[in-house]
């Protein structure tokens, strides 16, 4: 006797489908749960615990953060929301949430971190005065930075590639150096960071402005990026390239095939290198750094200037 059709597709469909309820793998609780506290944004808090797991390769770890937290019972909520194992990190300014942030931590069995009193206890005893205890004063104070900021990216924009060199005495630094030596985007680094900065190519047969020697004569600060002939001569390879099949390619590139030559380049390098040695500018060589890197150098050096 035959099966009817459909019921055999429901046999094999029933046997293939079904499987025991214990073959399943049970859900794995992460390991690396971190909660973070804060009575503002708590943008403080994160980054600064980010920068911690950084060091032992654990940046993706789970973090939970609950910002603006005003009273005790936003942070009972907050902590019994929570289960071992928590490391929970804290930034309060209240003295007193700070004391019920650690007792309700210890209740609940977790693991916990004050981020923010152990640094304040240092700074009040080293300038002798009493911490205001006011919650989001960072962000009130980073108001008139913001401003600051946009103004100094403005100014950067503009004095970008020697633009309005009568200016140059307005700046904070001055960056000079040969085509494709990373002036441009250590600028715009300098400038996110509230620093006016202009900067100005070298070109070989064309004589140093004056308004550049004018600038270093008002003591402001000029430094002279610098680069591996090899590597030049590559990053110029590239965007020659990359520019060469289009429209795009500006005529001078293919007028001056000596742009992308090693022996010009190497002329380019040694002659803004003898510019800056006997002018007593320092030279930062950018080959293997990180654009933070070198800006790192170049903002230790104003601090030197002006201290």
């Amino acid at each position: 006797m035959k099966m009817p059709v459909g019921s055999r597709k429901s046999s094999n469909s029933k046997s293939s489908s079904s499987k025991p309820a214990s073959s399943r793998s049970p859900r794995r609780i992460p390991e690396d749960r971190i909660l973070i506290l804060s009575d503002s944004t708590g943008d403080t808090a994160e980054t600064f615990v980010r920068a911690i797991l950084a060091q032992f390769g654990k940046a993706q770890a789970q973090l939970k953060r609950v910002p603006n937290i005003q009273n005790e019972t936003d942070l009972l909520k907050a902590v019994t929301s929570v289960q071992s194992p928590y490391l929970v990190t804290y930034t309060f300014a209240s003295e007193n949430l700070r004391k019920k942030a650690w007792s309700l931590i210890r209740e609940n069995g977790l693991t916990g971190l004050d981020l923010f009193y152990p640094a304040v206890e240092v700074f009040s005893t080293f300038l002798k005065r009493e911490p205001s205890q006011e919650a989001g004063l960072l962000h009130s104070a980073s108001a008139d930075y913001y401003f600051d900021r946009v103004a100094a990216i403005e100014f950067t924009v503009k004095h970008d590639d020697g633009m309005r060199l009568e200016d140059l005495d307005q700046a904070d630094v001055i960056l000079i150096g040969v085509s494709r030596s990373s002036k441009t985007p250590t600028s715009i680094y300098l400038a996110h960071k509230g620093l006016r900065v202009a900067n100005v190519p070298m070109v070989p047969g064309i004589p140093t402005p004056p308004e550049l020697i004018h600038a270093a004569q008002a003591r402001i600060p000029i430094v002279c990026l610098t680069i591996r002939e090899q590597d030049l001569e590559r990053i110029r390879k590239s965007r020659y390239q990359n520019l060469a099949p289009t429209h795009r390619i500006p005529k001078a590139l293919h007028q001056d095939a000596h742009y992308i030559a090693r022996e010009k380049i190497r002329v380019e390098l040694l002659e803004t290198q003898k510019l800056a040695r006997q002018l007593g500018w320092p030279e930062i060589d950018v080959t293997d750094n990180a654009i933070e890197e070198t800006a790192s150098e170049i903002l230790l050096y104003i601090t030197e200037q002006r201290s």
